[in-house]
């Protein structure tokens, strides 16, 4: 186990030697984002680099807040006037990365819990390639470069900051599961590895892995013994994963964004990539990418070095079934496929020609005298490990301790305490929202699939284009103006040249010195909630939506779907705010005024909420086709909203399941053991 966790460890660092220089970080695009600048501009060493600074560490920090408070990370009320959190998937809470960060806050520095993240998810990776490469016959040396190939594939180290590669990780162990079923151990291997792949955070990933496990299993298991276990792991791990994916098959059902994000096919001109590594340039040089198709599905080279001894690979038949598993996964790659992105098949296949070239240079080594046997497998392992970190060197990059995690710029302070408990909008790229809740904004928009019909909906009505997954609004139209108000949004944020169009012109501007961009009152005194003392019956959402856009519907006034009739008489009085008591992740506690009407919520509606009155439950309504409404009723004092979803609840009780189930196989495994001891 010493000499394993010790090849794992080499083997990360010769993938990615940036590690000992600083943190291995994306945050320079927090340089050029207007929540971090005083002054428009600036520079970022890989302009396709962005998702982990601009998306992924706002759903990281609002993750690790809940875990850090004893609360699930069911609800983000950040982005989209609040969206499913857990069910994001790539939120991915129960990720050893994030448990670094839940674990480690406040005793170690940002940059160097995201290094720690990276570090162990390389040595998962390459400790799982060795002890595979062991399994398949490999050599000591042959088993090295394995694990060598594994840490510097093109999809662990392009998709090193996302939850990609905390996913990918897994992808030996569930092979390693499968083969210790052929040998005929117990599935507790593949029960704890398949549970660990869901839980890494990108389900397309989990899914190509457990695909190819499947075919494995295909190729590799004969009795029907080892076929029950295969079925029995499986099962036993997606159980102990049901919290996770059951919230998140919930929202996926709610979703029009599925077909959006699958389905993609690689294009043929990536294929001269294997050629030379960077053959068709890379985003961090200057020339930028010249190639056909999106540029973290072309990087298909796994390195002079892997390529060279996996070539050698084919004068035997393993090597030959390992080039042709890796032919079908790029051949599929090039054909596509509905739902999944199917494009990414051919990076994730690189991981297959490490095991080839294992098998290579055991191959080269059977031809020569034990005397240089050693001195060949170590210029070997150099030459890989030179030639891996070559390859994919530009693909992630160090910075400077001082310039990760940068501060907010001082004028958010100021537009925050503005704010207040409402909203801001940016039009165009003003403001990207995700790392708008880095500095403690919350926006109607959002970034990220899936989102829900409803939300769509209210996007929709912002902007009627529907640019999935940032949803910009181009412009500040009368009937979006409307929405957003009733949405809660008080600030509109812009970002152009010159003089602003004529719809903020008429808009009294928000005082933002050295802000890189402007901000424009649109309702100072939007609520968070209130009381509304009329409400209109819509036959439903489209319509209740449409109500607001036109002006039918309002805040004194707003359309409800599910009432059995109208609320107040026909000239409505003037609703009354109302105080947030406790206001924070899946839970919102307000004191109602003791009169009776309909309480709104500017939070979006969602199947998972539940309200109670005084201790009493009460029906949840979808309010002008998106937000929460309540019915109150006179001398009502406390209202109290919650969020947990059906999925949730479910996959609580899976899980009881399968840690019944994890202790069965722990005791087959334990028995089984002993057994062959006494044998």
């Amino acid at each position: 186990m010493r000499r394993l966790a010790v090849l794992a460890l080499i083997a990360a660092l010769a993938a990615r030697p940036q590690l000992l220089l600083g943190p291995v970080s994306a945050d320079d695009h927090l340089s050029v984002h207007h929540a971090f600048q005083s002054a428009p501009g600036g520079r970022v060493r890989h302009p396709q680099l962005s998702d982990p600074a601009v998306q992924l560490k706002a759903l990281r920090r609002a993750v690790v807040s809940e875990l850090r408070a004893g609360r699930a990370p069911l609800w983000n009320p950040q982005i989209y006037g609040g969206a499913p959190l857990l069910a994001d998937m790539q939120s991915r809470p129960m990720s050893w990365v994030t448990w670094m960060f839940v674990l480690g806050e406040g005793i170690l520095p940002d940059g160097a819990l995201v290094n720690l993240g990276h570090l162990v998810t390389l040595m998962v990776l390459a400790s799982g390639a060795a002890l595979l490469g062991r399994r398949w016959g490999l050599s000591d040396a042959g088993c090295a470069v394995a694990a060598l190939g594994a840490a510097t594939s093109p999809y662990a180290s392009l998709w090193l900051q996302h939850p990609h590669a905390t996913t990918y990780a897994l992808w030996p162990w569930l092979a390693l599961g499968v083969e210790g079923l052929r040998a005929g151990g117990g599935p507790l291997t593949l029960a704890l590895a398949s549970a660990w792949l869901i839980l890494g955070g990108h389900p397309e990933t989990a899914a190509h892995g457990l695909l190819l496990t499947a075919a494995l299993a295909l190729v590799r298991l004969r009795d029907r013994r080892a076929w029950l276990g295969l079925l029995g792991g499986l099962a036993v791990g997606a159980l102990l994963s049901a919290p996770i994916w059951a919230p998140f098959l919930e929202q996926l059902s709610r979703s029009a964004t599925l077909a959006a994000h699958g389905g993609n096919r690689l294009s043929p001109g990536v294929l001269v990539e294997l050629l030379w590594p960077g053959w068709l340039s890379h985003p961090a040089t200057e020339e930028g990418y010249r190639g056909p198709g999106a540029w973290a599905e072309s990087q298909l080279h796994p390195g002079l070095g892997i390529l060279a001894l996996a070539l050698l690979s084919l004068r035997t038949s393993a090597g030959r079934g390992l080039w042709a598993a890796w032919g079908l996964c790029v051949g599929a790659a090039l054909l596509g496929g509905p739902v999944l992105n199917q494009s990414r098949l051919g990076v994730e296949a690189a991981l297959i020609l490490a095991f080839a070239a294992g098998l290579g240079l055991d191959a080269l080594q059977t031809r020569l005298p034990d005397a240089a046997r050693t001195r060949l497998a170590a210029a070997l392992l150099t030459v890989v490990a030179l030639t891996g970190a070559q390859a994919r060197w530009r693909d992630q990059h160090a910075l400077p301790w001082a310039e990760h995690d940068p501060a907010p710029a001082p004028w958010t302070a100021a537009l925050r305490e503005a704010v207040g408990e409402g909203r801001v909008v940016g039009l165009g790229w003003a403001l990207q929202p995700n790392t708008g809740a880095l500095v403690g904004l919350r926006d109607l928009r959002g970034y990220d699939l899936p989102v829900s019909r409803d939300t769509e909906r209210l996007m929709a009505g912002l902007d009627r284009r529907v640019a999935r997954p940032w949803f910009p609004i181009e412009a500040l139209t009368p009937d979006a103006a409307r929405l957003l108000r009733f949405a809660g949004a008080r600030v509109i944020l812009w970002a152009g040249e010159g003089s602003p169009p004529p719809s903020l012109g008429a808009l009294a501007e928000l005082d933002l010195p050295s802000a890189p961009l402007r901000a424009y009152w649109l309702d100072a005194g939007a609520p968070r909630a209130w009381l509304a003392h009329a409400a209109s019956v819509a036959p439903d959402a489209e319509a209740a939506a449409r109500q607001v856009l036109n002006g039918q519907g309002s805040r004194a006034r707003p359309p409800v779907e599910g009432l059995s009739g109208p609320i107040g008489g026909p000239i409505p009085s003037a609703p009354t705010p109302l105080a947030a008591r406790q206001d924070g992740g899946s839970a919102l506690d307000l004191s109602l005024s003791g009169e009776a009407g309909l309480v709104v919520v500017t939070e979006a509606w969602s199947p998972g909420w539940e309200a109670v009155v005084d201790g009493v439950s009460r029906p949840i309504y979808r309010v002008g086709g998106a937000f929460i409404g309540v019915v109150v009723e006179a001398g009502d004092d406390t209202l109290r909203l919650r969020y947990r979803p059906r999925g949730f609840t479910v996959g609580l009780g899976l899980l009881g399941l399968g840690a019944l189930g994890l202790v069965g196989l722990v005791v087959l495994d334990f028995s089984g053991r002993r057994g062959h001891k006494r044998s």
